[in-house]
């Protein structure tokens, strides 16, 4: 059973941005349209979040990650062509996915322009690294969207997310290894002045003892539409991050 912390009082105006499977998320229309601009701690090789986002609110964009260069970029187009011609389950899903992968190194220099911008640094820790508030006075302190998707790291800057919270329109956050960290997730919404208005539980990730996710995606909004009070998860954009694998229902305490 998951903390009834964890559990979103109401259902609220949602919308599904990024891919169908992982990489997509749930936010709030309206902690969407009220942003000046996104933040998005983690990039990997998906940026589907981001277009989306750009194409329902086209604002400044910022994404930090110092993991993904072009050399890896490239490298991973010139695999995919290697794995293209050794294909045997020729399937349109299948060709699709290669060809998406492909032509990433492209995709990537298409989007990453202008307001729309991947910096090499990471977030908090390290020579390179770069502080929460610095990039909120980039932003000038006006409300912003943040998502983080930071592999387990996140637990090192939610202090700091609490202090700048004011500046927060709307947030997701992936929460990893949530059994062994339960405590410091319901201190962090206890303390956070956002509603929590969504929570997913990752499918391709160990369930634990009492059948629970140890990953979750939240999603937290300020001030947003109630269009219902009963509430019901999954919800119906909800996807399961690995298509291979049964939705997980989440159980909460009373």
């Amino acid at each position: 059973m998951l903390p009834k912390e964890f559990k979103p009082k109401f259902s609220y105006d949602l919308i599904r941005l990024g891919k169908n499977h992982d990489g997509g998320y749930l936010i709030e229309k309206s902690s969407l349209v009220k942003s000046y601009g996104l933040v998005s701690f983690g990039l990997g090789l998906d940026w589907s979040f981001e277009q989306d986002f750009f194409k329902y609110n086209n604002c400044p964009i910022e994404v930090y990650d110092h993991t993904i260069r072009y050399s890896s970029l490239k490298k991973f187009s010139r695999n995919t062509l290697i794995n293209f011609f050794s294909l045997k389950n020729w399937n349109k899903k299948n060709i699709n996915i290669l060809l998406n992968n492909l032509f990433i190194f492209y995709n990537y220099k298409k989007f990453f322009t202008g307001t729309v911008k991947h910096l090499r640094e990471s977030i908090g820790l390290g020579n390179k690294s770069i502080r929460l508030e610095q990039i909120l006075k980039k932003f000038k302190y006006r409300p912003i969207f943040l998502k983080v998707d930071i592999e387990g790291c996140e637990y090192r800057i939610l202090d700091e997310i609490i202090n700048f919270q004011e500046y927060f329109s709307g947030l997701v956050i992936e929460f990893h290894n949530i059994d062994l960290h339960k405590e410091k997730i319901i201190t962090f919404i206890n303390k956070l002045n956002l509603d929590l208005v969504h929570i997913h539980g990752q499918n391709a990730e160990y369930l634990d003892l009492n059948n629970d996710p140890i990953q979750v995606e939240m999603t937290f909004s300020k001030n947003p539409k109630i269009i219902s009070n009963s509430l019901v998860l999954p919800h119906k954009l909800d996807k399961p991050g690995n298509p291979n694998f049964d939705e997980i229902v989440l159980n909460f305490d009373d």
